[in-house]
């Protein structure tokens, strides 16, 4: 009788985990690619400047600026992924 009960209540969890990591994976990769498209497109129009600008932007600082705008964007999309995962 436990053992059914105990069996019961651990496929249910069971399920609910596997189901919840998968939407979390799924999510994960669906805004990590899209951030991968971000960044690429941000690196190459950056890279792609007049190398006398280019200078001057990274002797004020941008590079690390765009460095910590990415930085927190990929803080974000790991965030939203472990929203999913939550409701376990």
């Amino acid at each position: 009788m436990w053992s059914t009960f105990l069996l019961s209540i651990t496929g249910s969890i069971a399920a609910r985990v596997l189901t919840s990591l998968g939407i979390g994976i799924f999510s994960y990769a669906a805004i990590s690619s899209v951030l991968n498209i971000v960044i690429a497109n941000i690196t190459s129009q950056y890279q792609s400047m007049n190398s006398v600008v280019l200078n001057i932007l990274n002797l004020a600082g941008v590079g690390q600026a765009l460095g910590i705008i990415i930085a927190a964007m990929t803080v974000r999309a790991s965030l939203l992924a472990i929203k999913k995962l939550r409701p376990i």
